[in-house]
């Protein structure tokens, strides 16, 4: 589903509600995930960058502009291509009426580019702004993303989104943690990421909208660390977690780390598998209902639940040699376990066995299944095993 014509609005006046669109809190789009990747496609390789993002598997791009006319040239690019666009240019706050009726003749224009990794003194001006816009345009969401927890400290990170939550009309909530460093030569995932995670999903139950995270796909320094252009296990670690926590949308940072002007990177394959493997999973995952999220393992993530006793129905559930994350969601009535393992570096043993194994299947990434098994299962890097049962 493409989000198009904006229609007619007539802004409120004062003393007057407004009637706000139904809004579908499993995704954005409710048909599909939103697979998005981040600014990097200049507009003299446009036809070539978007082409290789939907060979990718990803269905969005977000860019911002200098101007009005780049900004229209790139939605017509997108156009052509079948590609959504999340698009900001400076004269979208300076004239909103004028700028969000030229967005709105693409039927690509998807949702407005507001800000990036605001300051919390600036709640109150993203308000302003998306307000603005939505006097013009109440079908079309504005996007803001947060800044990780390890920026505004771990443990009063939950206090300040809700801040955020509280003040700033947003339809979805997105933030970015990258959760796979190099320290001293190796790959380790930060402390704080699962609580990053658990405090998002957190907002976005109360605020019953959507979540959006993200992956690396290019090497990133920061004054603490270095992050590695990242490998299959990496980016299935960063995004099966991002799965199991419930997000429906999977960003990339950035384009520029798979596509540069006109050729692909040697990540780029890795991202179109990555992205493959998420698009199979859809009809599992999306509109899901995620009972309970848990932990397994020596050493359990900061804010995150250990797993002290298996759902019913399954008997086994245990690793010997690594951690993992676990999902018990609820699907069409069905119920499903999702397994992750959180070593990015190393396979892991999974043992697991259901009350009756013969009403237990398991499924492959393209959500196929086959009858279960009982046994120990292999399981590779950041890689993901899912069961139903009855």
């Amino acid at each position: 589903m493409v989000l198009s014509a904006c229609g007619d609005v007539t802004p409120a006046g004062p003393g007057t509600d407004a009637p706000k669109k139904a809004f579908v809190p499993e995704s954005i789009d409710p048909d599909h995930f939103t697979i998005l990747s981040w600014t990097g496609v200049k507009n003299q390789y446009a036809d070539y960058g978007f082409q290789k993002l939907l060979e990718a598997g990803f269905n969005t791009y977000l860019g911002w502009y200098d101007n009005i006319s780049d900004a229209d040239y790139a939605l017509s690019k997108a156009d052509e291509a079948g590609i959504k666009m999340i698009i900001s240019c400076p004269e979208l706050h300076q004239d909103p009426k004028n700028i969000t009726a030229a967005f709105c003749k693409h039927p690509s224009f998807f949702v407005y580019h507001i800000d990036d990794e605001p300051e919390i003194s600036e709640f109150t001006t993203l308000a302003g702004q998306i307000n603005n816009i939505e006097q013009f345009d109440k079908e079309h969401p504005c996007y803001v993303n947060l800044y990780p927890n390890w920026c505004w400290g771990e443990d009063a990170y939950l206090t300040k989104i809700r801040q955020y939550g509280k003040t700033v009309p947003i339809r979805f909530v997105s933030f970015d943690n990258y959760p796979c460093k190099t320290v001293n030569g190796v790959t380790t995932v930060r402390p704080d990421w699962y609580h990053n995670l658990e405090d998002i999903r957190t907002l976005a139950k109360e605020l019953k909208v959507p979540m959006w995270a993200f992956a690396l796909s290019l090497s990133h320094s920061t004054n603490e660390a270095k992050y590695p252009i990242p490998t299959i296990g990496e980016l299935r670690l960063q995004m099966f977690s991002n799965l199991v926590y419930g997000a429906t949308g999977f960003q990339y940072f950035t384009t520029w780390g798979h596509i540069q002007d006109e050729h692909c990177t040697g990540v780029y394959n890795d991202i179109k598998r990555m992205n493959a493997e998420l698009i199979g999973l859809e009809p599992i995952f999306l509109g899901a209902d995620i009972k309970y999220i848990w932990h397994m393992g020596d050493k359990i993530p900061s804010g995150c639940k250990k797993l002290t006793k298996a759902p019913d129905g399954i008997r086994t559930l245990a690793t010997d040699d690594g951690n993992a994350v676990v999902s018990y969601l609820v699907n069409n009535d069905k119920k499903y376990i999702a397994i992750v393992n959180t070593n990015p570096n190393g396979g892991m043993n999974l043992e697991i066995a259901f009350d009756d194994n013969s009403k237990a299947v398991k499924y492959d990434k393209e959500s196929n299944h086959q009858p279960f098994e009982p046994g120990v299962v292999r399981m590779a890097a950041g890689d993901i095993a899912v069961y139903s049962w009855e």
